[in-house]
């Protein structure tokens, strides 16, 4: 699925079944970041991109379908993000570098993604929709987990580094950023932040030297 299109509010000429579909999980993003996830209704979504509740169901069966599409986007555009991060040259902890600042980067072009995540696992139980996102998530720590076994046999990371929880703490400073930019009602500033944050990072990584 390719990036969601331009939202605009005043209805436009016929789109094919993929286009309305993307549309749909960009006004998903958009009203998630304005209102919160709790106050998308299918009837605002249609309100949104100017269709009718009706024309919603034309393209998803129910709102659970509409979910499963917003995490299915998230995952293949943070994972190519991802992918284009650590495809250029460098040194294993210059591709994890790489990747946390793209991965904010997305964040912060992307605001509706982190409350829709939140939201979703706020609540007990399981479903489709939770199932979707675990195997995202997962997915991205193995993906994490890889470069950090690349930095600990590199020896730009301590030989006792657990790669598999590495990724945890790398995760961890993202939503930390993330609560940072809630807090202050914008993501103007996370990059910088980003910046000044991934040093203490890899102090963490490394430890202390006990010489």
């Amino acid at each position: 699925m390719d990036t969601p299109t331009t939202l605009q509010t005043t209805p436009r000429q016929r789109l094919n079944s993929d286009e309305r579909q993307r549309e749909i999980v960009a006004a998903v993003l958009a009203l998630a970041c304005e209102r919160g996830p709790e106050a998308i209704t299918t009837q605002a979504i249609a309100d949104r991109i100017g269709v009718t509740q009706g024309a919603i169901f034309r393209h998803f069966p129910d709102k659970a379908a509409i979910w499963m599409a917003v995490f299915a986007w998230v995952r293949e555009s943070l994972g190519t993000v991802l992918a284009t991060a650590i495809a250029k040259p460098g040194s294993p902890l210059a591709k994890i570098e790489a990747a946390f600042f793209a991965h904010v980067a997305f964040i912060a072009a992307n605001p509706g993604v982190p409350r829709i995540l939140f939201h979703e696992l706020q609540y007990p139980g399981d479903s489709p929709v939770r199932a979707e996102v675990r195997t995202m998530i997962s997915g991205y720590r193995e993906r994490l987990a890889s470069l950090f076994a690349g930095a600990r046999s590199a020896g730009e990371l301590p030989a006792d580094l657990d790669p598999g929880l590495a990724p945890v703490l790398f995760i961890g400073a993202i939503q930390g950023l993330v609560i940072e930019s809630a807090i202050a009602g914008s993501e103007a500033g996370m990059v910088a932040r980003a910046r000044q944050m991934f040093p203490l990072l890899v102090d963490g990584y490394r430890g202390r030297d006990e010489r």
